[in-house]
């Protein structure tokens, strides 16, 4: 019995497939690496933000929730000087802060 292998590809060509997706690999691996090792430079995106907003005729302003310890962001309207838009949203925050409470309240920290 004979086996005829003339339409069977070669392997060199699945290699190459493999080395494709290798390479991919060590890039992806390579640029994470690379962002890992740079730190972000708060300022820098910060500015850049400005920048953006600016072009909208509206301005950013940052600030800190202290009792979430979360970021808040609102965009201000430059004309008249009102919120546009706050991220998280009040009201949300506000829900944010009562689950905390009442999670207080059923498990106490003290136990």
């Amino acid at each position: 019995m004979a086996l005829d292998v003339s339409s069977i590809q070669s392997s060199p060509q699945v290699s190459r497939e493999g080395s494709r997706y290798a390479q991919a690999a060590a890039a992806e691996a390579a640029a994470a690496q690379q962002a890992a090792a740079a730190p972000m430079d708060l300022q820098q995106a910060v500015r850049d933000l400005q920048q953006v907003s600016a072009a909208f005729n509206t301005r950013l302003s940052f600030s800190l929730n202290e009792k979430l310890g979360q970021v808040v962001v609102k965009v201000i309207d430059n004309d008249t000087d009102t919120i546009v838009r706050e991220i998280p949203p009040s009201e949300l925050q506000h829900v944010y802060e009562r689950i905390r409470e009442v999670i207080g309240l059923l498990f106490d920290k003290s136990a």
